[in-house]
């Protein structure tokens, strides 16, 4: 689903590292005992891909909920992402603003890993 979505919207990597930061912090500030629906993940990615591409692309390059619901093939529709992309702006706070060394701690925790991702999906092109 999520390499899906990655690649139907080609998403530049800034855009996709700013997305996972968004769900780590997201994670971190939820309780622990939250629960949500069997899609309630996937709502989340595809609501943190969508804010994120509206804050680091240039005016009149980022994604569109209409975008993200042809990347889902229709399984969600634009109102409903727009309604997932409110309910988690709300949950973030409206902070979106992630500090160069947020940037920097994140790729020492997960870059290995996603260096790894990187090389498996290039071993396959």
């Amino acid at each position: 689903f999520i390499d899906n979505v990655f690649s139907s919207c080609q998403l530049p990597a800034p855009v996709c590292l700013v997305t996972l930061i968004y769900l780590q912090r997201l994670k971190t500030r939820l309780p622990k005992c939250a629960r949500g629906d069997f899609d309630t993940p996937y709502r989340l990615f595809l609501a943190a891909v969508l804010a994120s591409s509206k804050y680091m692309c240039e005016s009149g390059t980022e994604l569109t909920s209409h975008q993200i619901s042809v990347a889902t093939e229709g399984i969600y529709c634009a109102r409903d992402i727009n309604i997932m992309e409110r309910s988690f702006l709300g949950l973030m706070s409206y902070d979106l603003w992630v500090h160069p060394h947020e940037i920097t701690e994140f790729i020492a925790l997960y870059g290995d890993v996603l260096e790894m991702e990187m090389v498996k999906e290039l071993a396959l092109v």
